[in-house]
């Protein structure tokens, strides 16, 4: 089975995107939040009406998107529940009780969202990753995990400072290396979300590695980091036949915009519905020509 995913679990992100500078957060504006987190579900509804809802997935929050799991479960939509909790730099549940939250949401996978330095300590990150693991399998729960790989002072130097060759010369590695950590503490997800690669044989790199000492037929999504359709196209192209990717999870690129003209009066609901759900549309037959 394909995972095409439409993210829009972002919360920090989408409320500064919505209404920069302002601290908290007034009723009337969380709800303009979850109405334009709606419109964002409706164009992958549109798309699963055209395709069929059998490959359709969305990644939510409970925060905004509580009901919008509940729709996406009565249409066949495969749902994904982010777990933690925003802006951390060590993975940390959103919620105390976050075992409670999970089994009131009831969703096909849960998402651990990490960031990855090499050479600092990462026990208590695994530990908890392993808690979540452990506790998705007991209950018949897929597992996914997005490793956000980042440069210490001397993977920089080594590229000059330049973040892009970094991206293209040393991240494959790096996350090779985050991914053999994790193995070894236990952490198995059925699902890596993957940053896209510069070339075939890096994302054969990170392939391999969920691979190696992790569960079997694991499956890969190449996630969008918010960057150009074109560059987006690109990593799908590179990364669409190394082995198990089997989708991608692509969010910003696809509804930042329309959203954001929907939030400044300059185009109607319907528009942009229809803005999120071509580009959308467009990801999914990338891939599948790639």
């Amino acid at each position: 089975m394909a995972l095409y995913v439409l993210p829009f679990d972002h919360r920090g992100s989408f409320h500064r995107m919505l209404f920069p500078g302002v601290t908290e957060l007034t009723q009337e504006q969380h709800q303009i939040i979850k109405d334009r987190k709606q419109t964002i579900f409706n164009a992958a509804k549109m798309i699963g009406e055209k395709r069929g809802f059998e490959n359709i997935a969305i990644l939510g929050d409970e925060q905004y998107c509580t009901e919008i799991h509940q729709q996406a479960k009565e249409l066949g939509i495969t749902t994904i529940l982010t777990t933690e909790k925003s802006g951390q730099e060590i993975y940390d549940f959103e919620y105390e009780n976050w075992q409670e939250h999970i089994l009131k949401i009831a969703p096909d996978y849960c998402k651990a969202l990490t960031r990855v330095v090499t050479g600092k300590d990462y026990s208590l990150q695994n530990e908890r990753l392993k808690m979540l693991g452990d506790f998705c399998t007991e209950n018949n729960i897929g597992f996914l995990i997005e490793p956000l790989i980042q440069p210490n002072d001397e993977d920089l130097a080594s590229v000059d400072g330049d973040k892009e060759r970094f991206d293209a010369e040393v991240r494959p590695t790096r996350f090779a290396e985050a991914v053999a950590e994790m193995h070894a503490a236990g952490v198995k997800p059925d699902v890596w979300k993957i940053e896209g690669t510069e070339s075939k044989e890096g994302m054969d790199i990170c392939s391999n590695a969920a691979y190696s000492g992790g569960k079997e037929n694991v499956q890969i999504v190449i996630l969008g980091r918010g960057a150009t359709q074109e560059k987006v196209d690109y990593w799908l192209h590179q990364g669409a036949h190394s082995k198990g990717v089997t989708g991608f999870a692509v969010g910003r690129t696809i509804f930042a915009e329309p959203i954001e003209q929907l939030h400044k009066g300059e185009i109607s609901e319907e528009e942009a519905t229809q803005k999120v759900a071509d580009g959308y549309d467009h990801c999914i037959e990338v891939f599948e020509a790639a």
